[in-house]
């Protein structure tokens, strides 16, 4: 099993960490970020987008990050990612958490445009976006209890919150969020977490 990557992408990053989690050793597939766009990109001998992560796994090409962490998660030690299907409160906090780092993933793409071309409407939707989202998950129970499954809707929601910080979207989002903050905090000392780090400056 192969899992092509950037080493910053916060997608391929969730991909990883569920490999691992699911003690499957997958041969690493790191791509620049450069090469994504370019006609070089590895990638597009497999997946036409071109697009990180992809897992092959002979004949088996997947795309995208939750059905790739649901090959996964079947193709494991058993280690459930997924558990919670069909129990809507944790769909919800999955929900949230994609959403999340989808706008957070398009805010970071909208600032590596030329500053004259950045769009302030869409600035601001995200800024707002952010804040409403941090507040809700502050308050949630399970956040507040201090304690959740590592599943796949936990590892998005960690991996979103250290992805504003490698970015820097926000000088610091955890003031008035304390509950949130010991949370992020706690999952980022997770071994699967630390094992694929995000890499400042790349």
């Amino acid at each position: 099993m192969k899992i092509f990557y950037t080493i910053n992408s916060p997608y391929g990053r969730i991909a990883r960490i569920a490999a691992t989690i699911c003690g499957i050793d997958f041969e690493p597939g790191e791509v620049k970020p450069t090469h994504l766009r370019a006609d070089d990109n590895p990638v597009l001998a497999f997946n036409p987008t071109g697009r990180v992560p992809t897992l092959t796994d002979g004949d088996i090409v997947l795309t995208e990050t939750r059905p790739i962490c649901r090959y996964i998660e079947a193709h494991g030690d058993g280690t459930q990612l997924f558990a919670y299907e069909g129990d809507w409160q944790a769909e919800r906090m999955e929900g949230t958490a994609i959403s999340l780092l989808d706008g957070t993933a398009l805010w970071t793409r909208e600032l590596r445009r030329p500053a004259e071309q950045q769009s302030p409407w869409l600035l601001d939707v995200e800024s707002t976006r952010l804040g409403r989202t941090l507040a809700w998950l502050d308050e949630h129970p399970a956040i507040r209890g201090g304690e959740t499954p590592w599943d796949y809707a936990h590892i998005t929601l960690a991996v979103a919150l250290e992805y504003i910080d490698l970015r820097g979207l926000v000088d610091d989002w955890r003031p008035g969020f304390d509950a949130l903050a010991a949370w992020s905090a706690a999952q980022g000392a997770r071994s699967s977490m630390q094992t694929h780090p995000f890499v400042p400056g790349k």
